[in-house]
Parts: C-alpha cells; structure tokens; sequence
C-alpha cells in the first residue's frame, strides 16, 4: 500500500474546491471518494502499477464479512476500508473528529473492529479522508484513542505534510490486529 500513496495523494489533492465545498457545506460523502478511487484505481492497473483491484469482495471468512476494496499488487492482496470523515461542523453538526471514534458501530472503530474479526489476512488498511485537516494536538488524542482499542494499529501518513483542507490517514492493521487490553 505504501507504493500508491503518493498516487492517492497526487489524486486526491489538487481537488481542494471538492474539499472546501465538502466543508463549507458539512458533508460526508463516502460514495464520491469510493468512486474517484476507482478510477484511479483503473488507471493504476492499466499503468500496471498494481496487479489488479475489486469493489466490495465478500470475504467469507469467520462469516461474511466485506471490505470496501481488496487490491493486488506485486503478487499480494490488500484489503482497504474507507472512511470519509468531514470536521468542519460549519452546519452545527456534533461532528468533530471524536465522533468518528466512538466506540457505538459508526466511524472508523467501527471499521478498525470489523478488520479486527477478519482473521488469517495481512494488509489490512483504512483509508480516512479528515476534511478539513485536524489541529495536531486533536490528532495525537484521536491517535491514542486509537491506539487504546487496537494496539496493533498505525497510521503511515503524517498529519504535518499534508494541506488545511485535507488529511488523508492511512492506517496499517498488522497480521495480528489484536484490541488492546
């Protein structure tokens, strides 16, 4: 995964008006990323800079489970969970980066959980697209928040290199993707 973030990022960052409007307007829209990535995705496999890619793979193991990609690259599959995650409460919305870590089936512990039951896979990501970009100080909370429910997890992309309108978290869930005790 580590070999297509600069393709993600290349992608995804010169769209700022799509960001600022996403923002201004206080709205998750999870089905637009999904679909920006596969055509970057297409156009990756055309490039052969991955192998091969699938939408929505049902994985039937420990019961049915489905992630929102699985992706081949170099002989080996990766499983990708997406998150959209707007902060800008510019509408008067309660959601601020906290409300997508709160441990009730919605936001990305709940992604990191379903990750968590899908056992025997390596690489294991999730993507988060945060708009705007989170203060540092609210990252290393939302960081250790994190880091108390699911040791083994870890996010690849520093909070420092990326614009205000935009951060985009990509989380490595290890083989072993235990909740902290």
């Amino acid at each position: 995964m580590e070999s297509i973030i600069k393709y993600i990022n290349e992608w995804f960052l010169p769209k700022s008006e799509h960001f600022e409007a996403f923002a201004k307007n206080d709205t998750r829209v999870e089905s637009w990323f999904k679909a920006e990535l596969l055509v970057l995705f297409e156009k990756l496999a055309r490039q052969k800079v991955i192998d091969s890619f699938e939408r929505e793979p049902k994985l039937d193991i420990n019961g049915r489970k489905q992630v929102d990609f699985s992706i081949n690259m170099k002989g080996e599959q990766h499983y990708l969970e997406l998150k959209a995650v707007c902060i800008s409460r510019s509408k008067g919305t309660p959601r601020n980066l906290f409300f997508y870590l709160r441990d009730d089936n919605v936001g990305m512990i709940k992604d990191f959980g379903k990750l968590d039951k899908i056992k025997g896979l390596k690489n294991k990501w999730i993507l988060a697209f945060i708009y705007p970009r989170p203060t540092e100080e609210n990252w290393l909370k939302a960081c250790k928040i994190i880091h108390k429910n699911f040791s083994h997890c870890e996010c690849i992309t520093r909070l420092d290199t990326y614009p205000q309108r935009l951060f985009i978290a990509i989380f490595r869930a290890s083989d072993t993707f235990h909740e902290a005790v």
